[in-house]
């Protein structure tokens, strides 16, 4: 039964992912920077990098430098390849401007920026004047599904965490979709070094990390105290390099957002779908598939086998285990204490199903029946037991209780399971529980959704969350950002007005509560998430 309901996380989970970026504001950011020279003297405006010379731009207090390459264009016989190191440049870089988003297919209503296959860019946010010594470093990856989204998104901005925390902010951008993650027998065994297809995009990531290790210090960071905080598909990316052999050493923190260690797609069920895109596409037959595929445009790569969006995702593409990037199921590897022990902060949202319901067109739960009905598709003959633990009087409604059901299966109960096995394996770990739901959000009823927390983190506007924040809710983002800078800082996110953030074991189970009013809470959905661990048919 415990398999049964791994299944349920793991479909939960890839619908969930590409929710990262909608929850924040997609397109260029209006604040692209000025490549003028301000007229007090700054910081160095020219930093030198291990492949030429970058001018980037001074806005506000923090200067920024945007759009650089870290990796050579994937594109040609480099599309479906390991990141290829970035060519060398010998005029220096105007480093003042986003690079283009990588190829992808957003939801409807969401805005896009530039696409292109020459997407390897990470932007850097640092302080203006140089610190007497090196500052922490947060590298941030999007969320989105591991099928939309950018580093660029102007919800992810990163001049007032850096503003607020002193820290140099990094964020990246990574392949996407069939681009990232497509898996043939035939790129297999054209990586005759590992053998290995599926993974592109988090080697993308991986290649980034390496890129801050090897040139932060120019920019002011300490390579030596570099957290990696991504939310949804990037929180289980973070997840993934914990548990990644082949990313040890490149960051010294953690943070995971709504971002569940759950994944698995393994190779023989990627290669089908592979196969499935190879005969879409025309290339089946072909006397070089890989030639064929390689000539398609992004866009009808894209294309050939759409995923839908809501609580089943036909069509997704994940990371695979590809048995070198991804020795194997993260979470099995995070139970198992086979991870690096790096300080991490882990949480999630108290209503994360209720965008994914939004974005899917909402789902039509007028009674019990009907929840027990949607429950057993994803933990078949188990809905009545489900329905028994979400009674709809408690909820208000059938349709309440069911997502309140989703979220708990999909992120909040997951998540207490990954603080437990961090905590176990002997990790510095810290557990929180988002609650805030803004009354301003563009659209009623989401409560304290999946992503809302982003706004927070980074101090910015988004499309659910355009308004400016009232004076509270800046006193919330003080102090999330406080918390996140201190894991950065000194590995322990500390205190923030009053209220210290316990360490998680099992045994006191204390979450920080993150709301207008902290505060901490013991046992946050207990007997609930006690429930999902064990199994819908063996619980009490």
């Amino acid at each position: 039964m415990k398999e049964s309901v791994a299944m349920t996380r793991i479909a939960l989970f890839s619908c969930a992912f590409v929710l990262g970026a909608l929850g924040a504001s997609t397109g260029c950011s209006s604040e692209d920077t000025d490549p003028e020279t301000p007229a007090t003297e700054p910081g160095p405006l020219r930093i030198t990098t291990d492949k030429g010379e970058v001018e980037g731009a001074l806005v506000g207090t923090t200067r920024t430098f945007l759009g650089i390459p870290f990796a050579a264009p994937p594109t040609g016989d480099l599309r479906w390849k390991p990141p290829a190191p970035a060519e060398p440049w010998a005029e220096t870089l105007k480093a003042t401007a986003r690079g283009a988003f990588c190829p992808q297919i957003s939801p409807a209503g969401s805005s896009e920026g530039t696409q292109a296959e020459d997407c390897l860019t990470v932007n850097v946010w640092t302080p203006e004047r140089p610190a007497s010594e090196a500052v922490p470093v947060m590298v941030w990856i999007h969320g989105g599904g591991f099928l939309f989204g950018s580093g660029g998104e102007a919800a992810y901005d990163g001049q007032k965490l850096s503003e607020a925390t002193g820290a140099v902010v990094v964020t990246l951008n990574y392949r996407l979709g069939p681009l990232g993650f497509l898996s043939l027998p035939e790129l297999s065994a054209e990586d005759t070094e590992h053998s290995a297809s599926g993974a592109y995009g988090i080697e993308d990531q991986r290649a980034a990390l390496e890129w801050v290790k090897a040139n932060i210090a120019a920019f002011g960071g300490d390579p030596g105290r570099v957290t990696l905080f991504g939310e949804s598909a990037g929180g289980a990316s973070v997840c993934i390099h914990l548990t990644s052999p082949r990313s040890r050493g490149l960051f010294q923190r953690a943070i995971l957002e709504s971002g569940p260690c759950d994944l698995r797609s393994d190779q023989a069920s990627a290669q089908e779908q592979g196969a499935l895109l190879v005969e879409a596409l025309g290339c089946q037959g072909a006397p070089d598939v890989l030639a064929c595929l390689r000539e398609v445009p992004a866009e009808e790569v894209l294309s050939a086998l759409p995923a839908s969006v809501g609580f089943s995702m036909e069509g997704a593409w994940q990371p695979v285990i590809d048995g070198w990037n991804i020795p194997a199921s993260p979470a099995a590897r995070l139970a198992s204490g086979d991870f690096e022990r790096v300080p991490t902060i882990v949480g999630a949202n108290a209503d994360e199903a209720t965008l994914i319901d939004l974005l899917g067109g909402g789902i039509d739960i007028p009674d019990e029946e009907a929840f027990a009905a949607l429950m057993d598709q994803f933990v078949p003959g188990q809905g009545e037991a489900v329905v028994a633990r979400y009674p709809s009087a408690t909820y208000g409604s059938a349709k309440a209780a069911a997502l309140a059901a989703l979220g708990d299966a999909a992120f909040v109960c997951p998540t207490r399971k990954m603080a437990r096995d961090l905590s176990a394996g002997g990790t510095s770990t810290y557990l929180y529980h988002f609650t805030y739901a803004p009354p301003n959000a563009a659209i009623d009823g989401l409560g304290a959704f999946h992503s809302a927390e982003v706004n927070f983190v980074f101090g910015n506007p988004s499309q659910l969350l355009p308004q400016p924040f009232d004076e509270e809710e800046r006193s919330l983002s003080a102090a999330v950002m406080g918390y996140w800078s201190g894991l950065a800082e000194s590995g322990e996110p500390g205190t923030q007005q009053g209220v210290t953030w316990p360490r998680y074991d099992a045994a006191s189970d204390e979450a920080l509560i993150l709301d207008l009013d902290l505060a901490t809470e013991t046992g946050v959905r207990k007997d609930l998430c006690d429930f999902w661990d064990e199994g819908p048919a063996e619980a009490p």
